[in-house]
């Protein structure tokens, strides 16, 4: 009877390996066809003004954010205030992002809404919103 189940665990043992070594690799990780670095080009204030939480208005500087990165479909990158931004990138090139982080200056956190659009020329074009500044960006992927 032991010989039995001696034998039995080893042609089981070997079952399991000989299964193991029939499945096919992992899929390699999805890539976009929006995946690269992206290299600012253009940079507008969609606001000339806006109005502090204390009630006194002031001009909105101009801004320029760093670089855009997008891997398999996750898009990020960095205003000029050191804000880090992430999102995705859609199927068809469209881009959702937010940036949050307290604030240094006030009890309210600054929070970010970024929406946009890559297209298939590699033109990346986001619009910023902020509750005071706001910015238009376009980016450029790097290499065309």
């Amino acid at each position: 009877m032991r010989k039995q189940i001696g034998w039995l665990w080893i042609v089981g043992f070997c079952g399991v390996l000989a299964a193991a070594n029939a499945q096919p690799p992992p899929p390699a990780a999805a890539r976009s066809p929006y995946d690269g670095t992206y290299r600012l080009v253009s940079s507008a204030n969609v606001n000339a003004m806006y109005t502090s939480r204390k009630g006194q208005t002031a001009p909105c500087p101009a801004r320029r954010a760093g670089p855009l990165h997008i891997v398999n479909g996750e898009a990020r990158y960095t205003t000029a205030t050191g804000l880090r931004v992430r999102g995705t990138v859609g199927p068809q090139g469209e881009l959702a992002m937010r940036g949050e982080a307290p604030s240094k200056w006030a009890n309210q956190p600054i929070d970010l809404s970024v929406n946009g659009t890559v297209d298939s020329s590699g033109a990346v074009r986001l619009r910023q919103l902020s509750h005071s500044c706001s910015y238009d960006f376009v980016w450029q992927k790097a290499g065309r």
